[in-house]
């Protein structure tokens, strides 16, 4: 069975980059970074600073390894490759469950934004209707998706790049603002550090969720003619680009506004506009954060749907999944992925004030999993390439083995220290459960032989 569109590879460089920005600037850094905020203070700069280095180590070892074996399903198959079958099983069920949970996310933030607007309307109901949109715009061919993905992606970015503008402006006092910069908070380590480092490592794994979904990088490889070429520049335009806007974007939001105002259920960048005194720039920047969550949406529901096209392609997920639409989509995948998503909507009933930060929390949890599973693999996976393959190893990752081993440290003491944010242990408990019933399916379906 061949790949998704497999007869019309229709990626290129720049489709690498902006399925990948669309991927990974989403709701988290234009919502949940209110959240972090109160929980780090102004070091939550940081914050986003070496979360921006994890990412970056991240997609330097997809990058490598999608090269040398550029399969659908990309770290899943690396996975078995190095560690059998049962990892490479649960690597991509806990992918497939992030995404879906971060493409709800996702759908939740949209409509929180869109309630801006339409008070009165019931988040759940406009969380469908952003989940049917966007399903319908997944059956479309590897060009078509990047085309809307490209504009929706644009909007993000630009907006980003606009409000640090705004900010720098107002820093070197071109025009005047209603209210004084805040520098005083970078002047003295009690302002900077307002809840110490404890503060700082309770914020990490949020944080750290704005910058997951690089793992569309390797899949899209399948989807992309000349990966070899194309992917090593790719990732250091995505990288640059990701923590360059985040790190600069989190800066002004701090020096625009006392970070103790800041709402957590509301985008900081919208409250800082109404509370410079400019309403109208508040609602459109709102429409902007609109259109980055349904980017967010859009881009996970492409990388859910195709890991889900690799664990059938493997036998390991319901050969139902491999039915692929005339532009090459895997159409029982995205709608499987949707009909979750749909489900998900029930959270946004019953707790409404809290379902954006329960499936946040949960999805990134399950990404963490996932990048210490691939940190753990590419140590493991040089290696092979060095003895098996060494003319494919024309990428390689920076700093090996020390930087695979980092990262593995790195990702077990975020998890470790997750539980410190308040109220996010609901979410780690059920990220744990999820992870314990995908282990418990792969030992039933094995026993009974029902796996390939």
């Amino acid at each position: 069975m061949n790949p998704p569109a497999a007869a019309k590879k229709g990626f290129n460089r720049r489709h690498l980059v902006i399925m990948a920005l669309g991927n990974i600037i989403g709701s988290g850094i234009f919502l949940a970074s209110g959240a972090v905020i109160s929980l780090a203070g102004p070091a939550i700069v940081l914050a986003y600073a070496i979360a921006g280095g994890i990412m970056f180590l991240e997609v330097a070892f997809i990058a490598e390894m999608s090269i040398v074996n550029p399969a659908p399903g990309s770290f899943r198959v690396h996975a078995a490759e190095i560690f059998g079958p049962a990892v490479g099983f649960v690597n991509g069920w806990m992918f497939w469950c992030s995404g879906v949970l971060g493409m709800a996310s996702e759908a939740t933030a949209a409509a929180i934004f869109t309630a801006y607007w339409l008070p009165h309307w019931p988040l759940w109901g406009l969380s469908l209707i952003y989940a049917s949109v966007m399903t319908v715009i997944n059956f479309l061919d590897a060009r078509g998706l990047s085309r809307v993905e490209m504009w929706l992606a644009s909007v993000k970015v630009v907006s980003l790049a606009g409000f640090i503008l705004f900010g720098a402006l107002a820093l070197l006092r071109v025009f005047p603002l209603a209210a004084p910069l805040h520098t005083e908070v970078f002047v003295s380590a009690g302002a900077f550090w307002p809840h110490g480092f404890q503060g700082l490592l309770a914020s990490l794994l949020l944080v750290l969720f704005s910058f997951t979904g690089t793992g569309i990088i390797g899949l899209a490889v399948a989807d992309t003619a000349r990966p070899g070429r194309d992917l090593p520049p790719a990732i250091y335009i995505i990288t640059a680009a990701v923590t360059g806007l985040y790190v600069l974007a989190i800066l002004f939001v701090v020096l625009l506004i006392p970070w103790q105002q800041l709402s957590t259920a509301a985008s900081p960048f919208v409250e800082i506009l109404h509370h410079l005194g400019l309403a109208a720039g508040g609602a459109l920047l709102n429409f902007i954060v609109l259109s980055a969550a349904l980017s967010g949406l859009n881009s996970s529901m492409y990388s859910a749907s195709r890991m889900l096209y690799s664990l059938s392609r493997d036998r390991q997920g319901p050969s139902l999944f491999l039915k692929l639409n005339r532009n090459g989509a895997p159409v029982y995948a995205v709608a499987a992925s949707s009909l979750v998503l749909f489900l998900t909507a029930v959270l946004a009933y019953v707790l409404p004030q809290q379902a954006f930060i329960l499936l946040t929390g949960a999805s990134g949890f399950l990404a963490m999993f996932n990048w210490l599973t691939i940190s753990a693999t590419h140590y493991f996976y040089r290696r092979k390439s060095l003895r098996e393959s060494p003319d494919k190893l024309t990428y390689k990752a920076p700093g090996y083995p020390w930087t695979s081993i980092l990262m593995i440290l790195a990702i077990i003491a975020v998890l470790a220290t997750s539980p410190l944010y308040p109220g996010q242990v609901p979410s780690l408990i059920g990220g744990a459960v999820i992870i314990g019933l995908i282990v418990l399916v792969y030992g039933m379906l094995r026993r009974t032989g029902a796996l390939g």
